[in-house]
């Protein structure tokens, strides 16, 4: 019904936006060329935001621009990942089978890193998401990962990702070995208003329609509410396309968005 209402060739607003189709506004540029950096430098590096700010997107967008072959990219995402089983998912990624013993898969861990990277011409990133959630052994624990040649040579890129609390965690006294080391951070906040309307236009520009679909006044609700979080712009934004189709309307009002709002408050 959206599409035939609005002409939209595909749903506009959606999660699974091709990476080709990304809105790069100033932060989610500087976001992209951090990341590189930290791939570049092989550094251990530390990306915040609040839930629904990009951190996904970015990190997509980074494995997009890397060479599989030169630089493969390894994401592990568990809450309560301990150092054991953080040894053997990056093990297993690369087809080693892990030992049952967390000090023997440490230790294999570490020859992986340095073979791929001295021999095998690869320099790993290993993504960690949703690291605020991580148990505190598994923060303590990245003094040995990242600990590959007395101290000397990192030959891989680690990169944490998570909401605000990681930065707050990272401050705590307990883990100031794993702050000092931490070589690049970026923290990713909501869009301006201006970059919210003009995310709004490229992907409805995206799937098919380049005439304005939503109001001034529309769009200032939208702003308001979703704080130029992207994943709440886009919650918003279809609710409020859904809400005016369902009315035959030709454009979305500042009615439909606050229904779509109020829709949003009470799921």
């Amino acid at each position: 019904m959206m599409e035939q209402t609005w002409g939209f060739t595909r749903p506009p607003f959606t999660k699974d936006l091709p990476v080709a189709d990304y809105f790069l506004s100033q932060q989610f540029r500087e976001l992209t060329a951090r990341l590189q950096i930290m791939v570049e430098t092989r550094a251990l590096g530390l990306v915040t935001g609040d839930i629904g700010s990009g951190k996904s997107c970015g990190i997509r967008y980074l494995a997009s621009q890397l060479d599989p072959a030169h630089t493969p990219v390894v994401y592990v995402a568990e809450s309560h990942l301990t150092p054991f089983d953080f040894y053997a998912q990056i093990l297993e990624a690369f087809g080693v089978t892990a030992p049952f013993q967390r000090a023997q898969a440490r230790r294999q861990f570490v020859t992986l890193m340095t073979d791929l990277y001295q021999h095998q011409n690869k320099q790993p990133v290993i993504i960690i998401d949703e690291a605020q959630s991580l148990p505190h052994a598994m923060i303590q624990e990245f003094r040995f990962v990242l600990n590959t040649a007395m101290d000397a040579l990192t030959p891989f890129t680690c990169i944490l990702v998570g909401q605000p609390d990681l930065r707050a965690l990272l401050r705590l006294r307990a883990f100031e070995a794993i702050q000092q080391r931490v070589g690049i951070r970026f923290h990713l906040t909501g869009l301006s208003s201006a970059e919210t309307e003009a995310y709004v236009a490229h992907h409805c520009q995206q799937a098919g329609v380049t005439r304005p679909l939503f109001t001034p006044s529309a769009l200032h609700v939208l702003c308001v509410h979703s704080q130029g979080l992207p994943r709440v712009i886009n919650r918003l934004a279809t609710g409020a396309l859904w809400d005016a189709a369902t009315q035959g309307a030709s454009l979305v009002d500042e009615p439909h968005m606050q229904r779509s709002v109020t829709d949003w408050r009470d799921a």
